[in-house]
Order: structure tokens, then C-alpha cells, then sequence
């Protein structure tokens, strides 16, 4: 016979053990001390947090736990017992976030999953347009940025590359639904984007049809650069316009404070396993009580959809965001252990100053060593992501050259270290992130090793003969096509050559198959 089960209710403090690391210890200070608590390869060196976060000891052994209290009776845990943890993590969340309700926030596996959501929610129709951020060649596009039928009018992007394509997607599949591109390129300043951003918003409103929407999607931190915008300021602009504000805030969680209820969005997406220390993927979708009638459905539509009427209940879509197929809730339910990590280590306000601190200071540093120059040297853009020119000649970075980024990764990764590089304003750029287990030394580390990898990449790359037409011929064109045109140029046909995703050094290539100047 078998033993009795309970099936009440649970929270995950009745789930898990008491961790004796917050009972009993006290934090170290910020800096290399705190490596201890994460599970990094010995002497890697992380400076690229925003990518993907890191997930520290603790919550990693908590999240072991978790999956084992799931394997002990899936039909319960499925049923029962992961509900009220995950409707606990919302609320935590709600109050994190300044939410005014607890059914304005649901759980999303990623940023670009939440924007997809929200952005295939709105029913589009012809007339609409989507304002998306990047910048372009404007002797190819019109006034307002709308884009052209040629492939060759944007060259660039700074709303996240998932999301761009995702609003390229509707614009291709919804006959007459336009795109709009508001220019951002950098360096630039805080007065120069808002009165940009009214001047674009003024003139679409202007000539959309009459009653179409207009929906701009804004992000609070943009990924490459990593810039802070003010983004509170540009919805408000948007929202006086009568324009719908989807924020992209991947970023923004643990990174700065937050109170949604009063910014004016519509929508909020943002990141929980990136800055605030969760089990990747977790990220969530914060909505106001007066945009949630547009979320219809998840994807995919939950067994509990009701359709819209009289008979739908006003919060269908959070029951849907509950259960709409078998996950693993366990990155979600992480977010719990996260909020006590953070709170045990010194809280909120103190981990943000110190990353922000130190990626300003970091940042100069950088620039010193590699004696080239900060994107942002006020600070008015940065909070904990600085960005760097990589000591390239302006005659070498002046066309963009994909097999330039692959060899910039690989050999950072190839000598145990990280941090994003990107291409931006005829420049090769690097952003990198500070955290809590950084210190100063480690940008001049970073520096000194560019350095030496960016005069190895030149010495490469003016040694591989690279026929011109095998070079992608903008940035924006690589974008486009990142699988199109061959392996290599050769008389093998590529057989036998150095394959993009692992080489270290630069290979006479054309389009690459990962697109390493985009990532997150």
C-alpha cells in the first residue's frame, strides 16, 4: 500500500531547507572575494554579465532541490504544488517592480519571448505602424524613417535584434502595417534623444491615416550599446501622443529601480536571470490593468483561453500564463532565492551602486589601457554596462567585416575571458559589464588583452587576401542574410578551412552562421 501523500498547499520555504550560508554568515565585501559564491572556471574572467547573468552557488544548490521536489510526484507538483510558489514569486516580483497588483505581472522564459507576446497580441490591421529604434542611410528612406523595399536602406539596429525581427516579421506577414525607425546612434545625449523622439513621434502621428495605432517599442536599456535611456521620459512623450509604449526592459531588473505603476507604460518585459541572479530563462511580463484587455493569448494558447466577450473573465490571460503546457518552473520559482541572495549580500541599492561605480571608473580604465576613448565619458548613459572603442585604425573598422566580430569572440574566449564586442558608428566597440565580483584591475586585464587581439586580427586579416566581394557589404546586410553566401573562399570550396563558429583567427569569409555582433 501506499504512504499517504499531502496534497495541501505549499510555500518554498516549506519545500527547501533553511540555507546556513544566510544564517549563519555574514557576505564578503564586493570584488574578487565574492568569486567564492559562483561556480566560474578557474580564473575566468566574466565581464559580460548582461549577456546571460551568472547564477551564484546557493541558488543553483536550491534549484537542485527544487527539481528533486518535482521528481517526487510530478502529478502533484503539476497539479498543486508548483501554484502558489509561482503565484509567491509574482507577488514578490510586483512589489519588487512597484506593480500596484500581483495580476499584473505573469512569467515569460525570456525578454524576447515577452516583446513577441505582446507585439502578436495587438490585432493589426492596415494603416498601423510599429516604431522600432536603429539608424539608416537616409537617402534611401523617407521623413519619417519608413522603410524602403530596398535591403540596403537601415545599417544598423539598437532595438534588440529578436524584437526587430519580430516587428519585421508582422510588417511582412499584415498587408499595410508600416514600419517607422527612429534614428539612435551614439555617442549622443539624453536632450538630443528626447527632442529627437518627440520630432519623430510628432511627425508619424501626424501622417498616420486616421485611426490606425501606432506602437512604439522603446528599450529602457538598450543591449549594443549598453545605454541607459531615458525611457520614463519617452514614454510619457509617446503616451501624450497617444501612442502605445511597449518597453523592452530586458536589462532593467537588478540593474535600477523601478516603479511601473507610475512610468506611464503599457508594457514592461524585462530580464530575471540576467541582473537580478535567477536561473536562466526567466523573465517577466509586467502590463497595466488598462493595456491587459490586448493580451488575448498566450503562445501557445492555453487550454484555458476564453474567448472575448461578456463571459471572459478580466484575468483570463494570467490563468493562461499560469499553465499553457509542461515547463520546467523551476527558473521561475528561482526568483525567490534570488530576492534573498540579494537582500543577504547587502540589498538592492548597495549592489547597484558598486556595479555602477565600477563601470564607470572601469570604463575609463579600459579606454586608458587600450588608449582609445568611453562612448559615454559624463556617465549620462551608463549604469553597469560601459562601452569602449577597441583600438582598431579608423581605416580598418571603417567597413563593417563579420569575420572581424567571430575572431574577436573566439579569441576572448580562447584566453578565458569575455566581454561583448560590437560594431557601431563605423567602430568596433566593446561593452562591458560590472558586477559584484569585479574590481578595477579587471578592465586593465581586459585591455591589455585586446590590445594584443586586435594587432593579431589586423595582422590576419591583411595576411588572408579576403576577396572584397566575399566581405558582407554593410552591417545591416548581414542582418539581413547572417546564413546566405559560403563557407570560405578557396580553391577546396571551403573544404579543410577554418570553420567561423571555432577559429581564432580571421577567415576569408563572407556571411557568418552565429551572429556574434548581436548578441544580447
Amino acid at each position: 500500500m501506499s504512504s499517504p501523500q499531502s496534497i495541501e498547499p505549499v510555500t518554498l520555504d516549506d519545500v527547501l531547507k533553511p540555507n546556513q550560508l544566510f544564517r549563519h554568515h555574514r557576505a564578503v565585501k564586493f570584488g574578487h572575494d565574492f568569486l567564492q559564491y559562483y561556480s566560474f572556471k578557474k580564473g575566468f574572467l566574466n565581464l559580460n554579465n548582461g549577456s546571460f547573468g551568472a547564477l551564484p552557488k546557493v541558488i543553483t544548490e536550491a534549484c537542485n532541490e527544487l527539481t528533486a521536489w518535482q521528481e517526487e510526484n510530478t502529478d502533484y507538483y503539476y497539479r498543486i504544488g508548483f501554484i502558489p510558489p509561482l503565484i509567491g514569486v509574482r507577488e514578490q516580483l510586483a512589489k519588487l517592480v512597484g506593480a500596484s497588483d500581483v495580476d499584473e505581472i505573469v512569467m515569460v522564459a525570456n525578454t524576447s519571448t515577452g516583446m513577441g507576446l505582446v507585439l502578436r497580441n495587438f490585432l493589426w490591421k492596415s494603416g498601423d505602424i510599429i516604431i522600432r529604434c536603429g539608424s539608416f542611410d537616409l537617402s534611401s528612406c523617407d521623413m519619417l524613417g519608413t522603410v524602403a523595399q530596398s535591403n540596403h536602406c537601415y545599417v544598423g539596429n539598437t532595438t534588440y535584434g529578436t524584437v526587430y525581427k519580430t516587428i519585421q516579421y508582422i510588417h511582412d506577414t499584415t498587408p499595410g502595417v508600416e514600419i517607422s525607425q527612429f534614428e539612435l546612434l551614439f555617442p549622443t545625449t539624453r536632450q538630443a534623444v528626447l527632442e529627437g523622439w518627440k520630432e519623430h513621434i510628432d511627425k508619424v502621428k501626424q501622417s498616420a491615416p486616421q485611426g490606425s495605432k501606432i506602437v512604439a517599442v522603446i528599450d529602457s536599456i538598450v543591449a549594443n550599446p549598453g545605454a541607459s535611456m531615458p525611457w520614463k521620459e519617452m514614454v510619457k512623450i509617446s503616451k501624450d501622443a497617444g501612442v502605445w509604449a511597449i518597453v523592452d526592459g530586458a536589462h532593467s531588473v537588478g540593474q535600477e529601480p523601478l516603479n511601473l505603476s507610475t512610468s506611464g507604460a503599457d508594457f514592461f518585459v524585462s530580464s530575471a536571470h540576467k541582473w537580478l541572479n535567477a536561473k536562466r530563462g526567466c523573465a517577466f511580463l509586467w502590463f497595466s490593468k488598462k493595456s491587459r484587455d490586448i493580451m488575448l493569448t498566450t503562445i501557445p494558447t492555453s487550454a484555458s483561453y476564453v474567448s472575448p466577450g461578456p463571459e471572459r473573465p478580466p484575468t483570463n490571460i494570467i490563468s493562461q500564463f499560469q499553465y499553457n503546457g509542461t515547463i520546467d518552473y523551476t527558473p521561475y520559482l528561482s526568483v525567490h532565492f534570488a530576492l534573498q541572495w540579494r537582500e543577504w549580500i547587502g540589498g538592492e541599492a548597495a549592489i547597484q551602486e558598486y556595479c555602477n561605480k565600477l563601470a564607470r571608473e572601469g570604463g575609463r580604465r579600459l579606454a586608458e589601457t587600450m588608449s582609445t576613448q568611453v562612448m559615454d565619458p559624463d556617465g549620462e548613459f551608463t549604469l553597469a554596462m560601459v562601452n569602449v572603442v577597441l583600438p582598431f585604425s579608423k581605416e580598418f573598422s571603417a567597413t563593417y567585416d563579420a569575420s572581424v566580430s567571430t575572431a574577436l569572440r573566439n579569441k576572448l574566449l580562447s584566453q578565458n575571458m569575455f566581454a561583448v564586442t560590437f560594431y557601431h558608428q563605423q567602430l568596433w566597440w566593446t561593452r562591458v559589464s560590472a558586477q559584484i565580483w569585479n574590481e578595477i584591475s579587471d578592465f586593465e586585464v581586459l585591455g591589455k588583452a585586446f590590445v594584443s587581439i586586435c594587432s593579431d586580427i589586423v595582422a590576419e586579416h591583411e595576411n588572408a587576401h579576403i576577396p572584397p566581394e566575399s566581405k558582407a557589404e554593410s552591417f545591416y546586410s548581414y542582418l539581413e542574410h547572417p546564413f546566405q553566401g559560403a563557407v570560405a573562399y578557396d580553391p577546396k570550396d571551403g573544404v579543410g578551412a577554418h570553420r567561423p563558429v571555432t577559429a581564432t583567427t580571421v577567415v576569408p569569409v563572407g556571411y557568418h552562421t552565429h551572429l556574434a555582433s548581436i548578441r544580447p
